[in-house]
């Protein structure tokens, strides 16, 4: 007999095993996740690949470019020109950061293709990205404005909107990974009650690969777009008081013409 709040205890029960990584090693207090190994990956496949970037289509630079140096070529322009528009003197600092942050992103997410856990389902890993764009904002502030930034902290507004950056950054990186995993995991439970038409092999293998790729390339965007807008309101210029003229005495009197 079908019991429907038994098989919405199962869905729930299998949901949350999906939602918190799992302790792979263990020493103590000391443990590893499925999500810092998927970032371990990660971090030495980008690796691998810039150094096979570098040996081959960097160290071979045509004139008349190839396929991949055109892409090449168009990513790095891409960050390049998006900091130099808002971030000006500091984009040689901030296109590689946002361009190596995305990068991790969208990497961190697509490894769940290969079946790992993806690195950003881990609320640490979102932290460490949220606190590097804060140090970034408040680094080149204080760079470009000197003294003059402690004027931003004078309204306590300011200190508290400034706080809520990486908690923000965090939670919506971290809550837009792991809601594209539970719907992915939703779709899996559903199609496993399909059985006709060989659909529960179908659907998941033609939605994974859009959903997971579409997935990977909005969130590194919007990342890696919120920490540029974030550095260039922080190094805007804080505007200088302007003098007040002192009244001349006897002004009116001088203009008053002699006779």
């Amino acid at each position: 007999m079908f019991d429907p709040s038994m098989q919405m205890l199962a869905i729930s029960e299998e949901l949350s095993e999906k939602v918190f990584p799992k302790n792979v090693i263990e020493i103590g207090s000391f443990a590893v996740n499925d999500s810092v190994i998927s970032g371990f990956i990660v971090v030495v496949a980008l690796l691998i690949v810039a150094l096979i970037l570098r040996l081959t289509i960097i160290r071979k630079w045509k004139t008349t470019p190839t396929g991949g140096q055109m892409f090449l070529e168009w990513l790095v322009s891409f960050f390049d020109k998006s900091a130099d528009e808002m971030t000006e003197e500091y984009s040689g600092l901030m296109g590689p950061y946002t361009l190596g942050a995305a990068a991790y992103i969208c990497c961190g997410v697509l490894v769940e293709l290969f079946g790992l856990r993806p690195a950003i389902a881990d609320v640490c890993a979102c932290v460490a990205l949220a606190m590097c764009t804060f140090l970034f904002i408040h680094t080149l502030g204080f760079a470009k404005n000197k003294h003059r930034r402690l004027k931003h902290y004078l309204n306590p507004i300011n200190i508290i909107t400034d706080l809520a950056v990486p908690v923000s950054m965090t939670f919506r990186l971290f809550g837009s990974i792991l809601s594209g995993m539970v719907i992915m995991d939703l779709i899996y439970i559903v199609v496993e009650s399909i059985w006709y038409i060989g659909l529960p092999v179908v659907i998941p293998a033609i939605l994974t690969p859009i959903f997971t790729l579409f997935h990977a390339l909005i969130q590194s965007y919007v990342f890696a777009s919120l920490t540029l807008t974030f550095v260039s309101e922080a190094i805007e210029p804080v505007p200088k008081k302007q003098k007040k003229k002192r009244k001349q005495k006897g002004a009116s009197s001088a203009a008053e013409p002699s006779v």
